[in-house]
């Protein structure tokens, strides 16, 4: 605005005869108007932008927790660095005295272990069997530790032990172990070291955390599940809740695909509490994202 006082002045103070008074009142005008659109436009990108900020937050209010919870930690996320896991993948091969499948880089290190790892998931990982090849003078009596690490370079070791005889012939050590749970999904790079020193690494996929409720977990995880085809599903529970449930499958935008009765089929001991099984099928007509409503309780959002 200042800038505009001082312009239409020195038009004022122009000799006699460079313009008339009607050819600087002309400028002048011109000068205001192209002044005037500017300040709009400054105006308007910051109102815009406070607009957009608003209706962020206020979708967020009107969202549920869990999807609050998702869409933080997704923004979260993405504002993280990464690295590259560079080693290759995990194989399928056979062992050859007995012909059963395992996981891992054939000749050097192998996991007996034909499922997928599922973040925050101890259960498919609490008996773990694992296999060294190597002379057995070279390995007996010494200590491996397993570590893994993902593609936000979070390090945790998931097994540590001693290599106590070669159960099979003279090249392969078998290791009857347990690994810690993974705490997130995503590609994790596993590390085999034998004193310290580097033996092997290979990296592997961990799939998303079952969906759950505060009282209720799927036991198959629906990325493992083929489309379109009804399936038998397991729910465990932490709380009796007679011998029936009701679970719903419900699409993106919060609809009723399709409802089911679930049984109750056992229970066992865990830690001195009562854990109690439900059985039923489940289908899910195609790849998505898709929430359960178990007895009344919401899962977080998962695709299939």
């Amino acid at each position: 605005m200042k800038r505009m006082e001082n312009l239409q002045e020195n038009l004022k103070k122009l000799p006699k005869y460079t313009l008339n008074e009607e050819q600087k009142e002309n400028i002048s005008l011109a000068l205001k108007r192209e002044i005037k659109p500017k300040m709009r436009i400054d105006f308007v990108k910051p109102f815009i932008a406070l607009t957009l900020i608003c209706a962020t937050v206020f979708a967020l209010v009107l969202s549920s927790d869990s999807e609050r919870n998702n869409w933080f930690s997704e923004l979260r996320q993405s504002f993280r660095p990464q690295v590259e896991l560079t080693t290759q993948q995990a194989k399928i091969f056979n062992l050859p005295h007995n012909n059963q499948e395992v996981t891992g880089i054939e000749d050097k290190v192998g996991m007996l272990f034909n499922e997928q790892f599922v973040a925050k998931d101890a259960r498919r990982g609490a008996k773990m069997m694992l296999y060294f090849w190597g002379d057995s003078s070279e390995l007996a009596g010494r200590n491996y530790r397993v570590e893994a690490k993902n593609t936000y370079n979070e390090e945790i070791v998931i097994s540590k032990g001693t290599f106590d005889g070669f159960l099979f012939d003279e090249n392969i050590q078998q290791i009857v172990t347990s690994f810690e749970t993974i705490p997130t999904e995503g590609d994790w790079q596993l590390s085999f070291y034998v004193d310290d020193k580097l033996f092997e690494e290979f990296v592997i996929e961990v799939l998303p955390a079952f969906p759950k409720t505060e009282n209720y977990t799927l036991i198959n995880h629906p990325m493992e599940l083929k489309v379109d085809e009804k399936t038998e599903i397991y729910i465990e529970s932490s709380k009796e809740s007679g011998k029936e449930i009701e679970v719903k499958v419900l699409s993106k935008k919060g609809n009723i695909i399709s409802e089911h009765v679930f049984i109750q089929n056992g229970k066992a001991t865990v830690a001195g509490s009562f854990i109690y099984q439900y059985q039923g099928d489940l289908k899910f007509p195609e790849q998505g994202t898709w929430t359960l409503l178990i007895d009344g309780e919401k899962t977080q959002p998962f695709k299939n």
